[in-house]
């Protein structure tokens, strides 16, 4: 009896030990109706997720959206990390966001949205241009990458900033508008495969603070024009991972119907200024759409 008891020492050690390592699961918890919490919404990606769109140009063009987001708007506040720059104090959302003090990005729009709202709210925005999906962030294989990694920690250290602060975080979702540069490497990976890894391990890794569900908002890239090599390979892809997965959207940006919206690249100077990036008031409209989606 001796001998098989000892015997049951190393199983139990096994069993325990493999429970310990067990990974993570994607399993949002369920909403406390009499606790209050802080809502947060993500933007990742590449150079259109930073933002390269011009804020002086929105003094004409929108002047109401122009002087409140010079002033700072209140209600939703913004940390961010562009890599270029970066602030990890939460502020009113300001231009100067984006990839430089000149810039501004998705989160004009899409705080102007969440502005509508009773609640405050956050965004953290973790982003860097130029960057693929396949080669920085997730492999099709299910790597991770180091700019993965990098955002992931950053988040989680802004979501610590909240709770220091006495807030409740709740992670809504996040919106990734990525794509570009991968439309170059299409014939050596697939954007879909990675990108759903992407869906995945973002859930996964934030489930801490997930409740009820976790919206993953995705968006087009430009296709008219010459700019990108394979855009409507990478646009199927976006669009077979929301049409397969709940709580997952997908934005039409080239007009293609009458769900879809119509953004324009840079030509406010009257010249073809940049085949890469969204004029002003694209880039509005493009934040303040996917706000709609991330508050489903």
């Amino acid at each position: 009896m001796k001998h098989k008891g000892l015997l049951l020492i190393p199983l139990i050690s096994l069993l325990f030990s493999c429970a310990q390592s067990a990974p993570k699961v994607y399993k949002p918890k369920e909403l406390d109706p009499n606790k209050h919490y802080d809502d947060v919404y993500l933007i990742m990606g590449q150079s259109n997720a930073s933002g390269v769109s011009e804020y002086s140009y929105l003094e004409s063009s929108h002047p109401e959206i122009y002087q409140r987001f010079t002033a700072g708007e209140e209600k939703v506040e913004i940390s961010f990390n562009t890599v270029q720059q970066w602030n990890r104090v939460f502020k009113p959302t300001t231009f100067g966001c984006g990839h430089d003090k000149q810039y501004f990005g998705p989160e004009i729009g899409i705080a102007d949205y969440l502005s509508s709202y009773e609640e405050k709210s956050y965004i953290i925005k973790a982003s860097l241009g130029a960057t693929s999906l396949q080669a920085d962030y997730i492999t099709t294989k299910g790597k991770k990458k180091e700019l993965y990694l990098k955002f992931v920690k950053f988040i989680k250290e802004q979501i610590s900033v909240l709770e220091t602060g006495g807030k409740n975080p709740r992670i809504r979702g996040v919106f990734w508008m990525q794509g570009e540069s991968d439309s170059f490497l299409m014939e050596k990976g697939d954007y879909y495969t990675a990108e759903n890894y992407l869906l995945n391990y973002l859930r996964v890794d934030l489930n801490d603070w997930i409740y009820d569900h976790f919206n993953f908002v995705d968006a087009y890239i430009f296709t008219r024009g010459i700019c990108w090599t394979m855009p409507e390979l990478i646009n199927n892809a976006k669009q077979r991972l929301a049409d397969e997965n709940e709580h997952c959207y997908c934005i039409k940006t080239n007009g293609e119907d009458e769900e879809a919206i119509y953004l324009k690249l840079k030509c406010e100077s009257g010249e073809e200024d940049d085949l890469a990036h969204y004029d002003s008031s694209s880039m509005l409209l493009l934040g303040q759409t996917a706000g709609k989606y991330l508050v489903k």
